[in-house]
């Protein structure tokens, strides 16, 4: 492949990228996480920070790194669970075992999906010694019925022969075990070994030094929407941060989630940091999901919101980690208190199963998600503090600010009769109703004329307080 220096590589398909890295096992560090960081080394210009084993991070310890040889398991003398068939079938960190156990005990250590009976199921354990294996449910069960009689997966909300509606969930279906009793025999080939954590940093260089990181983990093996659409999200978006020339510096940090976020808060200079974005689980049919910093009056979350109406994007919001958590989860702890919001598009039907593959990544949702970062990023670099020095109404005639609209002619005197030299102006537009571009472009105008000024506070972004 060709060397990225100057972006050229990145004329790149990023459904091939997902395609491609699907293939690798990348665990939190080995072999598979390493190849990995070389194929995004062809697309980017990556600095690798190395973090060995055992290394203290606060209350975490970076673990040892997990290698799998082999693991199976057979009944009778005949494989039912086979590693080098189905990756997945083996809990990742599983520690070795060799011997035989009777079904009661066996199934001890199974794990399925509920949701996904024909998949298997993603299961791990980073920093707890065990052993485990996924096995889809129709493997080991058969449906024998369901509580309401005839089974489908989901009830119809309406009823298209009468019109009516229906209750709607999904009924209770009833499975029997088929697992048979007897010995079963495990065999698990694996060791921990001391390893290095890496985590890779793309710096696109801003207008100043202030930071902006923007997280993808990139473990994760046999998983595609989780998380290399957040992955290709970042890589794609490489090449619109150069050319947007913002003020801040953009770093994107590609690194195993959550031991690798805490690594990097821990272990770097973070004090230009101005606020981050995980992105992760971005290439699914859902709505783009933004939750918001733990401090939910951080200008960053208005930004976030004046961003998604604005691009006139479908959305949903949450609190901080109240639906799920990722690599925001460590920037907004109080004691280094750097607001960071989580851009997902979660739940999924596949989620943590085999069913994630590169086929259900929709490239059009991930795009949605790269417009919302940079223009979140974009209003966070325009918004300041606003002064008025005028007393009385505005005339919005003389500013062209008069509209057909009593409402939001309202609004716009309601933006005015806010502005208390405290509130940003990302806060003035989410309590008045107006857009972020059209109010920031009518401040503006009132700079020119001397009616109004900033306090001083724009690029240190102030708090909603």
């Amino acid at each position: 492949m060709r060397s990225a220096s100057q972006y050229g590589a990145l004329n790149f398909k990023m459904k091939q990228l997902i395609n491609d890295l699907y293939k690798f096992n990348r665990c939190l560090m080995g072999s598979g996480y390493d190849n990995a960081i070389e194929y995004l080394k062809h697309l980017l210009k990556l600095e690798i920070i190395e973090v060995p084993s055992g290394t203290k991070l606060e209350t975490w310890t970076v673990p040892d790194e997990w290698i799998v040889r082999d693991a199976w398991v057979k009944f009778k003398g005949k494989k039912i669970l086979d590693y080098k068939k189905e990756p997945l079938c083996l809990m990742i960190g599983s520690e070795p075992f060799k011997g035989t156990m009777d079904l009661k005990e066996f199934k001890k250590r199974l794990y399925t999906s509920f949701e996904r009976p024909d998949a298997t199921s993603y299961e791990y354990t980073f920093y707890e010694k065990k052993w485990g294996f996924s096995i889809p449910k129709s493997e080991m069960s058969e449906k024998t019925g369901c509580e309401g009689g005839v089974c489908t997966d989901k009830l119809k909300g309406i009823d298209p022969k009468v019109g009516k509606v229906k209750i709607e969930g999904e009924e209770s279906v009833k499975w029997k075990q088929t697992l048979k009793k007897g010995k079963y025999e495990v065999f698990i080939d694996t060791e921990f070994k001391k390893g290095t954590l890496k985590i890779a940093v793309h710096t696109i260089k801003g207008k100043t030094d202030r930071e902006v990181l923007l997280f993808a983990h990139l473990d994760h093996p046999y998983q595609a929407n989780d998380n290399l659409s957040g992955v290709a999200c970042l890589v794609g978006m490489a090449k619109k941060i150069k050319r947007a020339k913002l003020k801040h510096t953009v770093k994107l940090i590609f690194c195993p989630e959550t031991i690798g976020s805490i690594a990097y808060a821990i272990t770097q200079d973070i004090s230009k940091v101005d606020f981050m974005m995980a992105v992760d689980i971005v290439g699914n049919d859902n709505t783009l999901l933004i939750q918001k910093s733990f401090n939910e009056l951080d200008v960053l979350n208005y930004a976030a919101h004046l961003s998604l109406t604005g691009l006139g994007i479908s959305f949903r919001k949450g609190q901080f980690k109240y639906v799920i958590g990722s690599d925001e989860y460590v920037f907004n702890d109080p004691n280094i208190n750097i607001p960071g919001l989580l851009v997902s598009r979660f739940p999924y039907d596949e989620y943590h199963t085999s069913d994630d593959t590169p086929d259900i990544v929709s490239l059009k949702q991930i795009k949605e998600a790269q417009k919302f970062i940079l223009e979140t990023i974009r209003i966070m670099e325009m918004n300041y503090v606003p002064v008025k020095l005028f007393k009385g109404p505005l005339m919005r005639t003389k500013f062209g600010a008069q509209t057909e609209s009593k409402q939001f002619n309202r609004n716009i005197d309601y933006l005015f009769y806010l502005i208390d030299g405290k509130k940003s102006l990302a806060v003035l537009c989410c309590e008045s109703g107006v857009g972020f571009n059209y109010a920031y472009n009518l401040l503006e105008k009132l700079k020119d004329e001397n009616l109004l000024i900033d306090s001083g506070e724009k690029n240190k972004f102030p708090s909603s307080k």
